[in-house]
């Protein structure tokens, strides 16, 4: 019946004169997956370096893992979470030409209006189906977008009656002590089984946790099902899930295999019954402390929910230590009434700015332990003793590296100034809502303010250089919409002390320190949401995740390393081609005399994130890269000008030289310093000046390099 629908959706789907997509090559999975061992050793999951169907259209068979939709007629729900796209798994049973590489995922990016009619959402489990997709990578996940141009219909090739069964394989097959396994990039996108695992780190906001072989490899349970998830895609009403206590015995698991360049190889369950778990160990949970500020002498009671699934709770613990000295530990009461609620009390003692950190401990009848969290030194439970209010930096500060504030959860009152506000930010198209304020400068100093409560309109209403003290709940998760960027929200009582005060100073950085991903780690995380710099810098890469993907980020460099600065959230004039409304494309090859902006952390990495045009200075590329070396100096005339607020400048150097690059008022003074004796390269370049901060009025524009000399006026007209 459903092959019979297909083919009529498709009938008049030609009928209504859409044209379908010509005949592209028909490659197999494996074709498209495989990548030699040398290949991957060498250049690791790189598909543009190793895969020569890398953006490719072709057409590609295979039998359906996994449902689209929960179902298409009645719960049209998604089973993995993808946005608003659609996507399974997709294996070859019959691929024999290598040794796996059989799995792949397709995707349907737009799933709106007309590009319903791929009918995409219509497969399922078990059907042999064949997809028009052109080939992809996300991260480092090899995946085949159906082609929507034209919109090309999936065919229903047949039907197995019961999807393939999984492959057996071990935890090391992925990871060997702590280190991901390139070769196991054969797995990809295939279903497998793991047994006989231990589970660790479980995660109470999105329901992930590890699998452990007790031999020092591990692997992550990915929650892309709704099946398996705690976050906003939970298949409310048809799941119970809950992941499993620390240390519980999993028997198995199976489910598809994901790469990520960042978080390393991940096992994704689909449907319920994918899980099963053993013996369990007593579930810690709702680790509380009944004061959110405390102070010398401040006794502080630890409150918890611990239950446990097969048998009972037999004693509970809180072990804590003071200033990373030796565990000391309370015996934890149970609650008369609810039995599942444990309290004790660690005692007060005369410091300042002493760090108490601090876990929970738990057995049961079996005598199965658990521990929250898993590992006791991984703190994610502390707090300081102080004898003065808190502070942004206290807030932020986490020495242990576990991005985790010893606030979260808890309410405070900060004081601080606003370093970027709605003008910076604006939350409209791509660009994402973002207010800051920093106390004074230096490491933990910044935060993010966030707009949830009834102040909303006042914190929206917040200028830079407002100086202000509210009453806020701290929030720190790694979902949407915090992604692992401590923010103060819901926030009350709001007093504006002062205006107009100047900001904090940049903070000068090193791309080096900064650099790629290392979620956490202290000396990246103590600069999140704080104003800082980089100088110098060569644009290595203008879209730093694709092609094709292109997600606004760009890789820089001031000769220490790669570092990412993020071009779509701030409100100023320069992209990378993923909003090429904006006026300055950045090419591979530009430079900037100095980068600035606000440190921010998503998907993977660390990344500055500059607010406006500003923050950009001395930018320069070349006109083109095939050009002849010029045979004089020349300075050419800013276009356009008038302008408002910038504009460019062409110039041409005949031999190398240091340029020196200002801006003068009628008066003669000086007004801005666009170079300052920056070396350049033979050849003819650009820069461009933004004069946001600029009166309108007449200007004259200095160029020196080497013995060469010259001035033109420009004219700023707001």
């Amino acid at each position: 019946m459903k092959k019979f629908i297909l083919q009529l959706f498709i009938a008049l789907f030609v009928f209504t004169g859409v044209v379908l997509a010509q005949s592209y090559p028909l490659r197999t999975i494996e074709e498209i997956q495989y990548q030699h061992p040398d290949s991957l050793i060498a250049n690791g999951d790189d598909q543009e370096m190793n895969n020569p169907f890398f953006g490719d259209t072709v057409r590609v068979q295979g039998v359906v893992m996994v449902r689209p939709v929960v179902d298409p007629k009645t719960d049209r729900r998604r089973v993995f979470a993808a946005g608003n796209r659609w996507m399974i798994y997709m294996v070859d049973p019959n691929g024999n030409q290598y040794e796996f590489f059989d799995g792949i995922i397709p995707i349907q990016h737009d799933t709106t209006g007309v590009n319903q009619n791929t009918f995409f959402d219509l497969v399922d489990t078990a059907d042999v189906v064949e997809f028009t997709v052109v080939v992809e990578e996300f991260f480092t996940t090899t995946q085949g977008a159906l082609l929507l141009n034209p919109v090309t219909p999936v065919s229903i090739v047949g039907n197995l009656g019961t999807r393939p069964a999984p492959i057996e394989i071990d935890i090391s097959e992925f990871d060997d002590q702590g280190t991901s396994n390139v070769l196991a990039e054969k797995y990809e996108g295939m279903y497998v089984i793991v047994r006989n695992a231990i589970s660790s780190d479980r995660d109470l906001g999105n329901g992930t946790f590890r699998l452990n072989d007790g031999q020092g490899n591990s692997i992550l349970m990915y929650d892309q099902s709704g099946f398996f998830t705690l976050r906003a895609h939970r298949l409310t009403g048809i799941t119970d899930y809950q992941p499993p206590v620390d240390g519980s015995n999993i028997t198995f698991i199976r489910g598809f295999i994901q790469t990520h360049s960042d978080l390393g190889i991940r096992i994704a369950p689909a449907y319920p019954g994918d899980i099963v778990i053993g013996a369990a160990a007593p579930a810690i949970s709702n680790i509380r402390r009944d004061a959110s500020e405390v102070f010398n002498i401040q006794a502080v009671e630890i409150s918890s929910t611990i239950f446990d699934f097969d048998g009972s709770v037999e004693e509970a613990k809180v072990f804590y230590k003071i200033d990373n000295g030796s565990f000391l530990e309370v015996l934890m009461m149970q609650d008369v009434l609810d039995t599942t609620k444990f309290t004790a009390t660690i005692p007060g003692f005369v410091t300042d700015s002493s760090l108490v950190q601090y876990y929970i401990w738990s057995t049961d009848n079996d005598g199965n332990e658990s521990t929250l969290p898993s590992n006791p030194n991984n703190a994610e439970f502390f707090y300081l003793v102080l004898n003065r209010g808190v502070t942004i930096q206290d807030v932020q500060y986490n020495p242990f590296g576990t991005d985790a504030s010893g606030y979260n959860g808890y309410r405070v009152n900060l004081t601080g100034t606003i370093t970027a506000d709605t003008s910076d930010f604006p939350g409209t198209g791509v660009t994402a809502f973002q207010i800051m304020m920093q106390n004074g400068e230096g490491p933990w100093s910044g935060i993010r303010i966030g707009t949830r409560g009834t102040s909303s309109d006042s914190v929206v209403a917040f200028q830079k250089g407002d100086n202000v003290t509210f009453n806020g709940y701290i929030w720190d998760d790694d979902g949407t919409p915090t992604f692992n960027v401590t923010r103060i929200d819901s926030v009350r009582n709001i007093v504006i002390n002062s205006t107009g005060n100047a900001l904090p100073d940049y903070m000068d950085l090193e791309t080096s320190v900064i650099g790629l991903g290392g979620l956490g780690e202290v000396e990246k995380e103590q600069w999140e949401s704080v104003l800082i710099r980089y100088n110098k810098l060569l644009v290595t890469d203008e879209n730093a995740d694709g092609p094709p993907s292109n997600f606004g980020e760009m890789l820089v460099d001031d000769g220490t390393g790669d570092t990412r600065v993020e071009l779509e959230d701030g409100n100023h004039s320069y992209h990378n081609l993923s909003d090429p409304l904006r006026t300055f494309y950045i090419m591979t090859g530009s430079t900037f005399e100095a980068l600035s902006g606000v440190m921010y952390y998503s998907f993977g990495n660390y990344k500055l994130v500059p607010r406006n045009d500003d923050d950009f200075v001395g930018f320069t590329t070349d006109v083109t890269q095939t050009e002849e070396i010029p045979t004089e100096y020349s300075l050419s005339q800013n276009y356009p000008n008038p302008f408002n607020p910038s504009t460019t400048i062409q110039y041409s150097l005949p031999e190398a030289g240091d340029v020196t690059f200002r801006i003068y008022n009628l008066l003669g003074q000086e007004v801005k310093t666009v170079f300052n004796n920056v070396s350049q390269s033979a050849g003819t370049h650009k820069v461009v000046i933004s004069a946001s901060e600029l009166p309108s009025g007449i200007y004259f524009y200095s160029f020196r390099v080497n013995n060469f000399v010259q001035v033109k006026k420009m004219i700023l007209m707001k």
